[in-house]
């Protein structure tokens, strides 16, 4: 019977620390965006910087967080976060993949 005792208190110790799990919000898309940006080579890192607005600079993951401070004002937001694709693939296909909860492609 002790032998039962440590595996249930480890499955409840798991399901009590997962149950307030929450998604990144604004540290984790921060710290993927900075790591993603050191990542860019300067063809890319220069084509990034053309399509932000110059007050920006080089440093542009302060934009990584807009979404989280602005999701409960556009409730259409959530829906950009995401793509679905199907388990067994590890490929993405915009047409596929990038479909609003009608089906439309796009959403």
């Amino acid at each position: 019977m002790t032998s039962l005792k440590l595996p249930a208190l480890v499955v409840a110790f798991c399901f009590l620390f997962f149950l307030g799990a929450r998604g990144w919000g604004c540290d984790g898309h921060y710290a993927v965006c900075k790591i993603a940006q050191s990542r860019l080579s300067k063809p890319a890192s220069d084509a990034v910087a053309k399509l932000l607005p110059r007050h920006i600079g080089e440093n542009f993951t302060s934009r990584c967080i807009w979404a989280d401070r602005v999701k409960s004002q556009y409730l259409w937001l959530p829906s950009l976060h995401f793509i679905n694709t199907p388990d067994h693939l590890c490929t993405y296909k915009y047409s596929r993949d990038c479909k609003d909860e009608d089906g439309e492609i796009g959403g």
